[in-house]
């Protein structure tokens, strides 16, 4: 089989990061993006799943996507979101994004859904998580047949060394928080844990959209409302990210980075420009809800960087690379845009 793009399913939680992600799946060139599953997290899940249509309208995919709902809740715990950062629709701060033009589709679960495009890709799709790792970890456990088929599953999640934003010690992440369950599912799960990456808070809060970033999204000369949709949606994130946690040269942005190793581990760039540096490592998480380190991860052991035993956990990146991806799907996201 020829790869001349990477297949990859999106399971996410818009969320403003999210649209970045998405935007991405959809107008970057390496990848080809099979579908999308939203689940609860950044929102509820009702919310999660307007806000992808949304965003797939407002850029001009409208149907061209099909999106899912995905898990509607944790495995075990109650659910929790994040208005405080999100607002309560998951994408508070413009009036730019349209009433979306098409359906979640009803006619198969997610669960059959992705297993249809696993089989289909011949073992070279990817699984990209930026929300809660539920929807995963149930596709794993109902269709364990495809752990095989999946050639990575990229993960925006977790934090090392205590570094969080959730618990009463701040020493968990968000995304592994609100389901600490499903996510020891994923990282103990002998058949899929060596081929998981995982892009932690320790690399994502070094993806900051500053004043310089936010003036390459809109300025005098690219002004479209698509750009100003995103130019509002990180002022709203800049806002609540100074306010709710102390970033003052902006917000990090968080899930569009797991999309980054997997150009290097496809190869579509040199490692030498991507620069993603990352250990190998067994990892846990704490998932008594009621520990004050609920959530947290836990290293278990290291291994060498340059095997193939443990889970890929992403410590740096070329941060200037990154953002030249951003700015190189949205300028192909303007021209198709449908935002009057």
């Amino acid at each position: 089989m020829t790869i001349t793009k990477i297949p990859i399913w999106l399971d996410c939680d818009p969320g403003h990061d999210d649209a970045m992600a998405i935007l991405l799946g959809c107008f970057h060139p390496a990848f080809k993006l099979l579908g999308i599953s939203t689940c609860f997290g950044n929102a509820p899940p009702e919310n999660t799943d307007y806000n992808a249509r949304s965003l797939l309208t407002a850029m001009g995919k409208a149907q061209a996507i099909p999106v899912y709902k995905g898990a509607q809740r944790p495995w075990k715990r109650e659910p929790h979101y994040a208005p405080d950062i999100h607002g309560i629709s998951g994408l508070d701060g413009t009036s730019l994004l349209p009433k979306p033009k098409f359906e979640a589709r009803t006619d198969k679960t997610y669960i059959e859904a992705i297993e249809e495009a696993v089989l289909a890709s011949e073992g070279e799709i990817s699984f990209v998580s930026t929300g809660a790792l539920t929807s995963l970890a149930t596709l794993l456990r109902d269709k364990p047949h495809l752990k095989k088929s999946i050639k990575y599953v990229s993960i925006m999640g977790g934090g090392l060394y205590g570094l969080g934003n959730c618990n009463p010690n701040l020493s968990a992440e968000f995304n592994v928080w609100i389901d600490p369950d499903a996510a020891n599912a994923i990282f103990h799960d002998p058949e899929i844990k060596n081929k998981c990456i995982v892009v932690p808070l320790n690399l994502t809060h070094k993806a900051i959209a500053t004043h310089e970033v936010n003036e390459e999204i809109f300025n005098e000369e690219n002004n479209s409302n698509l750009r100003k949709l995103f130019f509002e949606l990180f002022q709203f994130f800049a806002h609540t990210y100074k306010d709710v946690q102390g970033f003052e040269s902006g917000p990090p942005v968080h899930d569009p980075v797991a999309l980054m190793p997997l150009l290097e581990f496809y190869r579509w760039n040199p490692s030498s420009v991507i620069r993603f540096d990352y250990k190998r490592m067994d990892i846990s998480c704490v998932n008594d809800i009621f520990n004050e380190n609920s959530g947290k991860i836990i290293i278990e052991k290291e291994y060498p960087s340059d095997g193939n035993l443990g889970t890929i956990v992403g410590l740096d990146l070329n941060i200037q690379y990154f953002w030249d991806q951003i700015f190189t799907a949205l300028n192909k996201a303007d021209k198709m845009s449908t935002i009057e």
